[in-house]
């Protein structure tokens, strides 16, 4: 028995093995290597491995920096929101159609995922711009007299990134509630419990901890997108993957992109974390 169990483990052992090493080769030693880099000083030449310092780190929270962290965090968190709010009642409609019903309207849902996000990013400024359809339709309506500003703004990276982000929250909130069992709902309901009752104590808990992983993947996700702010925001509306882009490739300072990139990482950990926290407590309740 006790072999059977070793030939089995090195089996999944070998299987588990090439994940671990991209995992290694693409992740694990790039991010080392851009610690390595934030702790040293950027000279003319360009690193210098001979000084060790934590000045890119003060650096990281200056002003400058710091405001567009927080812009970054303010923006993620107002998208998550966002996206949790609206997934809630689209994977209640979801549920209660017919398995290909379902499976249709969740293709529909994840088709923008399919399409390039660059290209993407152009057709909703297509959408958004002062002359896209947006602003004609209503200054053909007789709403508006100037074109709203719908882009290189937060205003254009919050739809963005909603449109774009919202399966990564409606996906394990619609698996949730499908396995949620009805006759959970018809027992609250015997009881006297009404709609908004049923809802409250039965379905939310139930599925609230698929909500918050899918809120958690969509912050991330947030928090690292570039490609849509950079285009529907622009250089008036950073985010600090943009700065980080533009301290690394443009000024090449590559010890105060690794402070950047060691600051954004650790900001989010923080939710992970919590969420860690949170699932062990219930876990022992």
């Amino acid at each position: 028995m006790r072999t059977d169990e070793q030939g089995r483990g090195g089996r999944v052992a070998l299987l588990v093995l090439p994940l671990v090493a991209v995992l290694l080769a693409f992740y694990l030693l790039p991010l080392g290597r851009a610690i390595v880099n934030s702790l040293h000083a950027f000279g003319p030449a360009g690193i210098d491995s001979t000084v060790w310092t934590l000045e890119n780190y003060r650096r990281a929270f200056d002003p400058h920096y710091g405001a567009v962290f927080l812009r970054t965090l303010r923006i993620s968190v107002i998208i998550t929101v966002i996206t949790c709010l609206a997934a809630y009642p689209v994977g209640l409609w979801i549920v209660r159609l017919s398995a290909r019903a379902q499976a249709l309207v969740l293709l529909v849902y994840m088709a923008p995922w399919l399409v390039n996000v660059v290209v993407k990013a152009l057709g909703w400024s297509l959408i958004l711009g002062g002359a896209g359809i947006i602003n004609r339709v209503l200054k053909g309506l007789g709403v508006i007299g100037p074109p709203l500003q719908l882009m290189f703004n937060e205003t254009g990276i919050v739809i963005g990134l909603v449109h774009g982000h919202f399966m990564f929250v409606l996906l394990p909130l619609w698996a949730a509630l499908s396995a949620l069992d009805p006759n959970l709902r018809w027992a609250a309901a015997n009881l006297g419990a009404g709609p908004r009752q049923i809802f409250l104590r039965v379905t939310l808990p139930l599925t609230l901890p698929a909500l918050l992983a899918g809120g958690l993947i969509n912050f991330i996700m947030n928090m690292g997108a570039f490609a849509t702010p950079a285009l529907l925001g622009g250089s008036r509306t950073r985010v600090i993957s943009y700065v980080a882009y533009e301290v690394n490739l443009v000024a090449l300072n590559w010890p105060l992109g690794g402070a950047l990139a060691v600051v954004l990482f650790l900001i989010v950990l923080v939710p992970i974390w919590l969420a860690g926290r949170l699932g062990r407590s219930r876990g022992a309740g």
